[in-house]
C-alpha cells in the first residue's frame, strides 16, 4: 500500500508574528487571521517490502538509511522517531519549490508527513491533531524559532481565525460571516514573487533580537483584534473595506521591523504601485518571498503585460477548503 498525503500552503493576513512562541510567552496571547491556498506539499510513502534493505527518502535530496539517527533531514528523522517507525520506508516528496517564500512550505511538509505516517501507523490523526504534533516537532523538538500559525493555517483548510495562548492552547474562532467576506476579498488578490529567497529561521532570530520587535508585534496584534471587533459589528458589505484598511495599517508596522524590507523590495513595491498594484504585505518573516497585492487600476491585462516585461508575473489566489488530505494507492 502506498499512502499519499497533500497539504496546502498558507497566507497569513493579520496578526502574523504574534503567534511566535517567545511573544506569546511574553505577552500572554497572539492571534492570526489567514487561509490555506491551492499550492501543496505532496508526500507518497510506504514500507519497504524487504525490511533488511535500507529505507529511501527522496525530497530535494536523496537519502538511504539503515538507522533513524543517520537521517539528515531533521523533520523526517524526528517525525519517524515520534511515530516509532523503525522499519525501512520509501518516501517521495513532490511539489513546487516554495521554500523561503513566506508561504509556510516547511510546516505544510511537516503536516503532510505526519498525516501520512499516522495512517501508516494505523491511527489516523485529525488535521487539528496533525497541526498540534507538527508544532511539537518543529518548535519543541527541533527548536525552530517559529510560531504556530503555519501548521494550523496549512492543516485546517479554508479561512481561519486562530487565537494562541500560553501552554500551547489554541482557540479556533467561528465568525462565519467574517470568514465568508475574507474569502470573497481573497478572490481579488495576487501573489508577486520577489525572487528573493531567505532563511525564515534566520530572519525570525533577527526579529527576536531587535529592540522594537515586541512593540511592533503588539501593534500588529492590536490591529487584528480591532478588525475582529469592528467586523463583528459591521454589515457584511463593510467587512472587506475594513479588512483592507487594517491590512494597510498592519503592513505599515511590519515594514518597520528589522530586516523585513530592503532596497530591492522597496524598488519592487514602488514599481507595483506605479502599475496599480497595491502591496498589502510581504508574506512570512520578511527579507524576500512573496508580496500579497490587490489590483486597483482599470485595465488589469495592460498592467500585467507591463510587469511581464520585467519578468514579474502576478499569480491569482485560490483558497483550499479541504486542508490536509489522504488517499491510498
Amino acid at each position: 500500500m502506498i499512502i499519499v498525503s497533500r497539504c496546502p500552503y498558507r497566507i497569513s493576513l493579520l496578526g502574523g508574528g504574534s503567534d511566535l512562541e517567545w511573544f506569546v510567552h511574553e505577552f500572554g496571547r497572539g492571534m492570526t487571521i489567514g487561509f490555506s491556498i491551492q499550492i501543496y506539499s505532496r508526500i507518497a510513502l510506504g514500507y519497504k517490502e524487504d525490511k533488511k534493505k535500507k529505507g529511501i527518502l527522496n525530497y530535494s535530496s536523496r537519502e538511504e538509511y539503515s538507522d533513524l539517527n543517520l537521517i539528515s533531514h531533521p523533520i523526517i528523522k524526528q517525525t519517524l522517531k515520534r511515530f516509532s517507525i523503525t522499519d525501512p520506508i520509501e518516501l517521495a516528496s513532490f511539489g513546487s519549490d516554495f521554500s523561503g517564500a513566506g508561504l509556510g512550505s516547511s510546516s505544510s511538509f511537516t503536516v503532510a508527513l505526519i498525516k501520512a505516517l499516522s495512517l501508516l501507523n494505523n491511527k489516523i490523526l485529525s488535521n487539528e491533531e496533525c497541526a498540534h504534533l507538527a508544532c511539537e516537532i518543529e518548535i519543541n523538538d527541533l527548536n525552530n524559532p517559529i510560531g504556530r500559525q503555519d501548521q494550523y493555517l496549512c492543516s485546517l483548510g479554508g479561512v481561519n481565525i486562530l487565537e494562541f495562548k500560553k501552554n500551547d492552547k489554541i482557540k479556533i474562532h467561528e465568525n462565519l460571516e467574517i470568514k465568508k467576506e475574507i474569502a470573497n476579498y481573497a478572490a481579488g488578490l495576487f501573489l508577486i514573487d520577489t525572487k528573493i529567497k531567505r532563511s525564515a529561521s534566520k530572519k525570525l532570530y533577527e526579529i527576536k533580537k531587535a529592540r522594537d520587535s515586541s512593540r511592533n508585534i503588539e501593534e500588529i496584534l492590536k490591529i487584528a483584534d480591532e478588525f475582529i471587533y469592528k467586523a463583528n459589528k459591521a454589515k457584511n458589505y463593510e467587512i472587506q473595506e475594513l479588512l483592507e484598511s487594517y491590512l494597510t495599517r498592519s503592513w505599515s508596522f511590519k515594514k518597520k521591523m528589522n530586516g523585513v524590507m530592503n532596497n530591492s523590495l522597496e524598488d519592487l513595491e514602488d514599481l507595483l504601485s506605479r502599475n496599480n498594484f497595491k502591496v498589502l504585505k510581504l508574506l512570512g518573516a520578511g527579507g524576500g518571498g512573496y508580496f500579497l497585492v490587490k489590483y486597483q487600476g482599470k485595465d488589469l491585462t495592460k498592467s500585467i503585460n507591463i510587469l511581464n516585461k520585467d519578468d514579474i508575473n502576478p499569480s491569482p489566489i485560490s483558497i483550499d477548503y479541504q486542508g490536509c488530505t489522504l488517499k491510498t494507492i
